[in-house]
């Protein structure tokens, strides 16, 4: 115990030894708070241009959900399904009773490849549809069988 206390009355020019351990670690404390603030700053710099940036992708998404109710119009859709496809609303007459199903069931159907390719008319003058911004042509179906060891596609 002796020890300590002789520690607590060691002087090192004329200062307690204890005194300039305090004075040593409440210098670093001061110092590593300055160091801590100056990190802060930079954080919240960081911080701020993360959120800017947020508020750009925010509006971009915004834009293209807009962008996306505009082209899926049923108005719009109906005039593409008529000028590429030649399809037209189904007549009272072509529409199927209950008691008709199982027959119609039970027909055969044209195979996909035998049907005669769809004439295609003129696109309408639709402004979502510019130059730069006509739809894309449909790819050929994939086949989903799976390849024998050593063939190639």
């Amino acid at each position: 115990m002796r020890a300590i206390t002789a520690l607590f009355e060691q002087r090192v020019r004329g200062f307690r030894l204890i005194e300039l351990i305090g004075l040593g670690l409440a210098l670093a404390m001061i110092f590593w708070v300055c160091l801590s603030k100056a990190r802060e700053g930079e954080d919240i710099k960081h911080m701020n241009q993360l959120d800017q940036q947020i508020a750009e992708e925010s509006a971009a998404v915004d834009a293209l959900k807009i962008r996306v109710a505009q082209l899926e119009r049923p108005s719009r859709l109906e005039a593409l399904a008529k000028s590429y496809l030649n399809m037209k609303p189904v007549e009272a007459a072509h529409e199927a009773q209950i008691d008709s199903l199982s027959e119609i069931s039970h027909t055969t159907s044209r195979p996909v490849a035998a049907m005669a390719a769809p004439v295609v008319a003129p696109a309408p003058a639709d402004p979502l549809i510019s130059a730069g911004n006509k739809p894309a042509p449909v790819a050929p179906a994939v086949s989903a069988a799976p390849l024998k060891p050593g063939a190639a596609r």
